[in-house]
């Protein structure tokens, strides 16, 4: 196995690493693929892993430099995402009826889905601390240290395994959808806004350098 593989590897661990733990933007595609459908949901998670491959090629360029962007702007992410996270969460909180026409769910186009995922994703400031502490043992173990080629092979890795994730996430909660009753759905709905309230005043304490 070449080492361009072995990045390759590296890069799949990395992005499940990244992607699998149930945060924010888990919940966000749980949510839209329930109120609008696999599409929306997916589309999401595409957006989330673009960020994710950003971040991480500005890591792997100069891990010094992101992680000072960081401690330096770290306050002015958190208050942003903070924002974002409460108004998402309130949003969620209105909704009434999540479950208003199952079979066709509320649209959302995907590149709204997308675009909108970016931004959120961008502005959540335990994303790039996160892929510091992944990427930098990677970093760390890869020898010959990581050129170009390598380095392409690893994000393309992170990537791929974002992908498969959000698309897996995603199916399961659609089929999952068309089981539950309109009294789940509306339990369901509510149980993700107060979680991402939660995150929410988090990061907005965080801001406040609470």
């Amino acid at each position: 196995m070449t080492v361009t593989h072995h990045a390759f590897l590296f890069g799949l661990l990395a992005g499940f690493s990244v992607a699998v733990p149930i945060g924010p933007m888990g919940l966000l595609c749980i949510q839209r693929t329930l109120a609008s459908g696999t599409r929306s949901g997916v589309s999401t998670g595409l957006g989330a892993a673009t960020v994710n491959v950003l971040y991480g090629a500005l890591i792997i360029l100069g891990l010094d430099g992101v992680t000072s962007f960081v401690a330096g702007g770290g306050r002015v992410l958190s208050f942003v995402g903070g924002m974002l996270l409460l108004s998402l969460a309130a949003r969620t909180l209105l909704c009434q009826h999540p479950s208003r026409g199952r079979n066709q769910p509320q649209a959302l186009s995907p590149l709204m889905a997308y675009g909108s995922a970016v931004v959120f994703n961008a502005t959540n400031p335990l994303l790039p601390i996160l892929l510091t502490g992944v990427l930098s043992s990677i970093i760390g173990q890869s020898v010959p240290p990581l050129g170009g080629d390598k380095a392409v092979a690893l994000l393309f890795g992170m990537f791929v395994a974002a992908t498969v994730w959000w698309v897996c996430l995603s199916g399961c909660v659609a089929l999952l959808r068309s089981r539950l009753s309109q009294g789940i759905l509306v339990m369901v709905n509510r149980a993700a806004g107060v979680v991402l309230t939660v995150y929410g005043l988090a990061a907005l304490a965080r801001s406040a350098g609470m």
